[in-house]
């Protein structure tokens, strides 16, 4: 069998557990800052057969917040990386929001990356 018809099909369940296992890792040696950003909205019960839902996260945003000090600027002031992390399967693809979300984080200087595996995360940050 060749190498590429044994290769795990991971789901972005799959790719944020892996995402979230080596940012804690990170944090945990004191390299960077990061959360786990949730978007969505819970259905509630509001008086007699009516349905009212809490959203919650901006509509379009990331999977992943990451901080990092940047050593390799030679301003030895204190200067943050601001990093956005997507996670995606291999056949997932941006909706309208996140692609728009992700214009307005570049256009302000910050990076974003889409993480389809534990190497696309190692090269992005």
């Amino acid at each position: 069998m060749a190498d590429d018809e044994m290769k795990l099909k991971l789901t972005e369940a799959d790719i944020i557990r892996v995402i979230n296992d080596y940012l804690q890792i990170q944090r945990n040696q004191g390299k960077l800052m990061y959360i786990r950003n949730n978007t969505g909205a819970i259905p509630i019960e509001d008086g007699k057969n009516k349905r009212r839902y809490i959203r919650f996260g901006d509509k379009g945003s990331p999977d992943f917040f990451v901080w990092e000090k940047d050593y390799y600027l030679d301003n030895p002031g204190f200067y943050t990386r601001s990093i956005a992390i997507e996670a995606k399967s291999d056949i997932g693809k941006q909706s309208k929001d996140q692609i728009k979300w992700q214009a307005d984080f570049e256009n302000i200087g910050g990076e974003y990356y889409i993480v389809r595996s534990l190497e696309d995360l190692i090269e992005g940050i």
